[in-house]
């Protein structure tokens, strides 16, 4: 058997709610399985996890394991699916989301009075929402205030320029 013992308890709780689904779809439509299904699985479950908890080299949960994924009849396939016994995935690593900048302009901030455009190397990769004295910004030129982002180079643009004692928050996002 290609599954080892604490695999098949895996599979065997997640085959414990789809058989327990199926019943209470019986209930509505018509009855699809024995209504016992899940009950028994739980009790054999839990007979084998204890036996696993207790001594996991015991030479008798082979055969029980073998016999509690039997059990699981028509549920273990996609019950492995669900568990990811049925292969592997692999991981993927979040993005580490930078801090955002949340500051009041002035001449040793981030943009300082008069400047319109700065480079946050930081945010290279992300797209930015910006937020401008309480207002968010966009980035369509509709005759007042909006900004430019260029993901690939970091490069900020803002339109009119930055005045001391604006409030400004950008997020990376």
């Amino acid at each position: 058997m290609p599954l080892t013992v604490a695999q098949i308890i895996d599979i065997a709780k997640i085959s414990q709610y789809l058989a327990q689904n199926d019943v209470q779809k019986g209930n509505l439509f018509s009855p699809r399985v024995a209504p016992v299904t899940p009950q028994v699985l739980y009790l054999e479950r839990k007979a084998v996890e204890w036996m696993y908890d207790t001594d996991p080299a015991d030479t008798s949960l082979y055969q029980t394991s073998a016999y509690l994924y039997s059990l699981c009849r028509g549920y273990n396939l996609q019950a492995q699916q669900i568990s990811g016994t049925a292969g592997v995935i692999s991981p993927v690593a979040p993005a580490q989301i930078p801090n955002p900048y949340d500051f009041e302009v002035s001449g040793s901030s981030l943009m300082v009075n008069g400047q319109s455009t700065v480079t946050i190397p930081a945010f290279i990769g992300f797209n930015v929402l910006f937020v401008r004295n309480g207002i968010p910004q966009s980035i369509i030129n509709t005759g007042g205030s909006y900004y430019s982002w260029v993901k690939a180079t970091g490069v900020f643009t803002i339109s009119p320029a930055a005045v001391t004692g604006e409030q400004f928050q950008i997020y990376p996002v």
